[in-house]
């Protein structure tokens, strides 16, 4: 199975290239574990805030637990906690509770996306992956986590005309990962991953082959050799190779078959003695010639008509 899309806590941050910085999306626990890096800089910036903490001068016990009284837990990150702990339910629940407040937030929208996708309610999250969107469309800032997902619904759906729609999807955002360059290196990866499945969906095997090699090149260089997601594709491209084989040699034997038929049947027509095309083109002619005859010969006409070349029709 493909990778699930990830919830977010807000827009991605735009850097001098144009692109965005992945740092800030929340990741389920597998990514967290695979993404040691992004992980690194977060523990790095804690730290920081924690010694900007500890250099300002402290305050009286009252002013101070009054601060942190006033403080209130921003509620994505609850929901996002509850995503991790696969309380699907009660994050719904906490998600459309806070669509009430604001209808067209694209951040809450992304996440009762992916929440739906957990729960398998695909026409669910399809209507609200393209919400979120059309919402970010109007906001002039996109987020590539919410292609991926509304591609990925598309996908589970089946049907050719959303697996087309999901294939544009993928390789949107396959192109929008690799401009990130090094940035965008896990979504590169997810993206030919699911890519590969969609194309194998529509049964495009041998598409689907290079989707999934390419994924497999990347997964070889990022894990271990033995890593569970490796071996996954390598099932996956020789299925795909397989499968690939098995529909050339279907499709040379129906050419084949479709190539025979015209070839059996004149070699049966002469067997069985039947007329040649052109003994059939004379049969034919002159039966209408004889017709015509006997029509125009009980026709009281005048000689001159009759016959207008001093012959017989």
């Amino acid at each position: 199975r493909h990778l699930r899309p990830q919830p977010c806590l807000a827009f991605p941050r735009r850097n001098r290239a144009g692109g965005s910085s992945a740092s800030i999306w929340a990741r389920m626990p597998a990514a967290k574990k695979e993404e040691k890096q992004d992980v690194a800089e977060k523990e790095t910036e804690v730290e920081a805030e924690a010694k900007e903490e500890e250099a300002k001068p402290k305050s009286s016990g009252p002013a101070k637990k009054s601060g942190k009284k006033g403080e209130e837990p921003d509620p994505l990150e609850e929901i996002v906690k509850l995503m991790e702990e696969r309380n699907f339910g009660r994050a719904a629940a906490a998600l459309t509770k806070l669509l009430k407040k604001n209808p067209d937030d694209p951040v809450v929208l992304h996440n009762l996306g992916c929440v739906y996708t957990e729960q398998e309610k695909w026409a669910e999250a399809e209507e609200t992956f393209t919400a979120a969107f059309d919402s970010q469309k109007k906001a002039g800032r996109y987020n590539d986590a919410t292609l991926f997902g509304l591609g990925t619904v598309l996908v589970e759906q089946g049907g050719m005309g959303k697996l087309m729609q999901a294939e544009a999807l993928f390789r949107d955002c396959l192109d929008r990962a690799i401009a990130k360059e090094e940035h965008g290196i896990m979504e590169t990866y997810r993206s030919f991953q699911a890519l590969g499945e969609c194309l194998g969906a529509m049964k495009r095997w041998g598409e689907a082959v290079e989707a999934y090699k390419q994924g497999l090149d990347m997964g070889l260089r990022m894990f271990a050799e033995d890593h569970p997601r490796n071996q996954a594709s390598r099932a996956m491209v020789a299925r795909a190779e397989r499968l690939a084989r098995l529909q050339k040699y279907m499709r040379i034997g129906l050419w084949t078959a479709t190539a025979a038929v015209p070839v059996f049947c004149a070699l049966m027509w002469n067997y069985v003695g039947g007329p040649s095309p052109f003994e059939l083109i004379h049969t034919l002619t002159g039966y209408n010639m004889s017709a015509s005859s006997a029509v125009v010969a009980t026709l009281d006409l005048p000689d001159d008509v009759r016959a207008p070349h001093g012959g017989e029709f």
